[in-house]
């Protein structure tokens, strides 16, 4: 009965570790022909700064990572300061060998 039970528990917490989705932790950078894009992902929040000609432009809000209903691997950005006006928008996601991908874009991790 013991092994039942702890077998339970044990599946239990596998759901609910898959079930919290993927996190993210550091720096990752595009340095694309129109200026350097950087994510800082701290736990569920992050910070994006777009550097451009005229200086960088940053803004901070939070993330979350899951599947769509079509089983596709989404993130979702929420920024909610003043610059972003309440931004919430997903895009396609993918973890690579070297960083990850979001939009068909590659961030490498620093």
């Amino acid at each position: 009965m013991k092994k039942i039970l702890a077998l339970v528990l044990a599946l239990s917490l596998v759901f609910v570790l898959v079930s919290c989705g993927t996190k993210l932790s550091g720096t990752y950078v595009n340095d694309g022909l129109l200026g350097k894009t950087t994510y800082e992902f701290k736990g569920n929040k992050v910070t994006l700064t777009i550097g451009t000609i005229l200086g960088d432009v940053t803004y901070s809000g939070k993330y979350k990572i899951a599947k769509d209903k079509s089983g596709e691997l989404k993130i979702t950005f929420t920024f909610e300061d003043e610059k972003a006006a309440e931004y919430s928008k997903s895009h396609s996601f993918e973890k690579t060998e070297d960083g990850i991908k979001i939009s068909g874009l590659s961030y490498d991790k620093k």
